[in-house]
């Protein structure tokens, strides 16, 4: 009976390096997707992801053992978002410079480009927390323990948020009252910090109309990075630059 051959330290490190590769190539286009609307900036959202991949790296052993890493690297990297995006002033952003995707239609195009403006345009509060809150299913509470919020300032600026772009794509308000039931809505589980960030959390109304525009707005985004993967090429040698120091 033949014995198998020892695991060595080159091995380790070649299985290591070969397992985090795979989970960069498959999480890049669509952590970026996400975080391009978290920050209205396609630099800040790939110099916060770098980092937040960096930071992967160096905890790997740990963190490949979670059920799904890719939300603790999306965690981080919000939080690496926001205090950059907090420091600037509004109207800084521009729209990201971005390829169109093969399939998407000039339509899907200009409305997609619509909103990525629209966001771009708010105040960084009201922006990050209504993706957080209504795109990728963060609950309130959740929200304000990241950015150091408190609940009723992620509700006020989730609600402030959604009413001005209600307005600007011409969408009817959700009731007559004033009151906005979707940010009243009860909070949602699970989601956030150890979950991955889907394209709509729990608490997201199917029928809810800016949440359908920030769904498809973000298809349209991921569609249009795995199209060009020339950020995810860059992103993995700057990596590959820091691993080797």
């Amino acid at each position: 009976m033949t014995a198998e051959p020892a695991v060595g330290p080159r091995d380790f490190a070649r299985d290591f390096a070969r397992d985090f590769e795979t989970f960069f190539s498959r999480a890049y286009a669509r952590l970026l997707a996400q975080l391009i609307m978290v920050s209205g900036s396609r630099e800040d959202a790939e110099d916060a992801l770098q980092e937040a991949f960096a930071e992967a790296y160096r905890a790997w052993d740990r963190i490949a053992g979670y059920d799904l890493p890719e939300a603790w690297v999306y965690r981080v990297a919000v939080q690496r978002v926001w205090k950059t995006t907090r420091r600037r002033r509004r109207g800084q952003e521009r729209l990201p410079d971005l390829p169109v995707p093969v399939r998407a239609s000039p339509q899907q195009s200009a409305e997609a480009r619509e909103v990525l403006a629209l966001l771009a345009a708010l105040p960084p509060r009201q922006r990050i927390t209504m993706v957080l809150f209504c795109l990728h299913g963060w609950s309130q509470s959740e929200i304000a323990e990241a950015l150091r919020m408190t609940r009723g300032g992620v509700a006020a600026n989730v609600s402030k948020a959604r009413a001005t772009l209600r307005e600007a794509l011409d969408m009817a308000a959700d009731d007559t009252t004033g009151r906005d039931p979707f940010v009243a809505a009860p909070e949602p589980t699970g989601m956030g910090r150890f979950t991955a960030a889907g394209p709509a959390g729990p608490a997201a109304p199917a029928d809810d109309p800016v949440v359908t525009a920030l769904r498809t707005t973000e298809a349209w985004l991921r569609a249009a990075l795995q199209a060009a993967p020339e950020a995810r090429e860059r992103a993995r040698a700057a990596l590959a630059r820091r691993w080797e120091k």
